[in-house]
C-alpha cells in the first residue's frame, strides 16, 4: 500500500498528454482527490522562471539550493538543477498529495497510459511494461491486453481512467484510516 497512486502519462510530443491530464485533473479536483503534477521538460535545457529581477531570481542565482515565495494567492519553489522523480514523489508525499500524475518521462516505468499516434508509435508499447490504457488516434493492432481508446472517444477514457484510479484512492484511505 501507499500514497500517492500514481499514473503516469507518456508519450511523443505533441501526443496530447496536457490534453489528458487536464481532462483527468477536472474530474479529480470535483471528486476532492488531492491531484499534483510532475512534468518532464526535455526540450532544452532552461527553464523560464519568470521571475527576472524578483528576489526568488536573486536567491536562485546567489546559490541557494531552492528558492521559494509563498502568500495567500500560492506558493512557488524553483530550483536551478532537475530534480529526480523521485525525489519530486517524495515531496508530494510530505503534501499529502493523494494522487501524482507523471507527464512525460518515457524512460521511466509507474502505471501509465499511452498515448500513440497511429502503428509507427509501436515502440513505445513495447518499451512499456506498466500499461493500464492506450489511448490513440487509430485502433492499434495486436493490442488486445491492454485496453485501448480512440482519442475521440473522450467520455470511454476519461471514465475509464478515473475508475482506475478513483478505486486506488478510495482502497488507500480506507488502508491509511485502520493503520
Amino acid at each position: 500500500m501507499g500514497f500517492p497512486v500514481i499514473l503516469q502519462v507518456a508519450g511523443y510530443q505533441n501526443s496530447g498528454k496536457t490534453t489528458v491530464i487536464t481532462k483527468l485533473l477536472k474530474q479529480l479536483s470535483q471528486q476532492r482527490i488531492k491531484t499534483a503534477v510532475i512534468k518532464h521538460h526535455g526540450h532544452d535545457n532552461t527553464l523560464d522562471f519568470q521571475d527576472a529581477g524578483k528576489d526568488t531570481e536573486s536567491h536562485r542565482n546567489s546559490g541557494a539550493f531552492i528558492a521559494g515565495i509563498s502568500s495567500s494567492g500560492g506558493t512557488i519553489f524553483s530550483m536551478n538543477h532537475e530534480l529526480p522523480l523521485e525525489k519530486a514523489i517524495e515531496i508530494y508525499k510530505v503534501l499529502d498529495i493523494e494522487c501524482v500524475l507523471i507527464e512525460g518521462y518515457k524512460k521511466i516505468q509507474y502505471p501509465r497510459v499511452l498515448l500513440c499516434r497511429n502503428q509507427n508509435d509501436s515502440d513505445l508499447i513495447i518499451n512499456s511494461s506498466k500499461l493500464v490504457a492506450i489511448i490513440s488516434k487509430e485502433q492499434l493492432t495486436s493490442q488486445d491486453k491492454v485496453p485501448q481508446f480512440i482519442r475521440t472517444e473522450e467520455d470511454k477514457w476519461v471514465k475509464f481512467l478515473m475508475d482506475y484510479i478513483t478505486s486506488r484512492v478510495i482502497e488507500e484511505r480506507a488502508y491509511h484510516e485502520t493503520v
